[in-house]
């Protein structure tokens, strides 16, 4: 769907409600690799769950304060039970990934027993999630795919209008994370001394940071990253030229970045 269209609100809230079940899914698949004692790392995890709390706050805006007031005065009287429990469902979500953040965050120190406990709280944010999901699809969608009038979800439809770029751009996000193995091995990048007549090749790691950014760490045995000026071009993409030296031909402390080397970030939801 275009990022300009007006969507129909009970289909984009369905078609919403189906990419919220592949992030639990995905987060499940983390869950269960970090209670079978796998590391997967921080940077993955936060942005699992930036990306699922970022599109449940535009979900939960869209069904609870803008479709519901157009709602409830032409719904059946047994739907309203529905809409009730969704916005209390919806309240317990935002809950637990809260849980989840406090837990990757003892994770991401190295605290005792961290792994575990961020395996359970995903694994329970996965499936009542989950749960939440399809319930909202077989109740109070159903329940008003015949009673909504069509004056009522043109309104509904041209207030999702506005935030309907937002939810394209995190669609993009979403696919991008589900497209990728969950618990990935950090991504290998072949780098080569910067220094004139230096052959010494070796291979850097771009890892992903819990803030959202990647990360860059150099080879093993000493290898120092410098980066020089930030391009950042007109659709949106970051070119920075980093500069490698091996062991043998490093420079000055104070003309070095350190390591591991950030990368720029983009603010438009998820990484670059």
């Amino acid at each position: 769907m275009s990022a300009n269209d007006v969507p129909d609100p009970l289909e984009e809230l369905q078609r919403e409600n189906d990419v919220i079940k592949g992030i639990t899914e995905r987060i499940l698949e983390v869950a269960l690799l970090l209670k079978d004692g796998k590391d997967v790392p921080v940077g993955e995890v936060a942005e699992e769950l930036r990306l699922f709390e970022q599109y449940l706050t535009l979900h939960i805006q869209r069904m609870d304060r803008e479709l519901q007031p157009e709602a409830r005065p032409v719904a059946m009287t047994t739907c309203y039970e529905h809409l009730d429990r969704l916005v209390r469902d919806h309240e317990a979500e935002s809950q637990r990934i809260r849980e989840a953040r406090a837990a990757l965050e003892e994770y991401g120190t190295g605290v005792p027993h961290a792994r575990a406990r961020l395996g359970e709280l995903l694994e329970k944010l996965a499936n009542q999630g989950y749960e939440v999901s399809v319930y909202e699809g077989d109740y109070p969608l159903s329940c008003l795919i015949s009673t909504l009038p069509e004056d009522a979800a043109q309104r509904v439809g041209a207030k999702f209008s506005a935030t309907q770029g937002e939810v394209a751009d995190l669609d993009q996000h979403v696919q991008k994370l589900l497209k990728s193995p969950a618990g990935h091995e950090d991504q290998k990048v072949a780098v080569r001394c910067a220094q004139d007549g230096c052959t010494r090749s070796d291979e850097a790691q771009v890892v992903p940071g819990p803030q959202g950014q990647l990360g860059l760490i150099p080879p093993a045995g000493g290898w120092e990253i410098s980066s020089q000026k930030v391009e950042v071009r007109g659709d949106d993409t970051v070119r920075v030229h980093l500069t490698f030296r091996c062991p043998d031909h490093l420079v000055p402390a104070e003309e070095s970045s350190g390591t591991p080397a950030p990368l720029p970030t983009l603010e438009s939801g998820g990484t670059p």
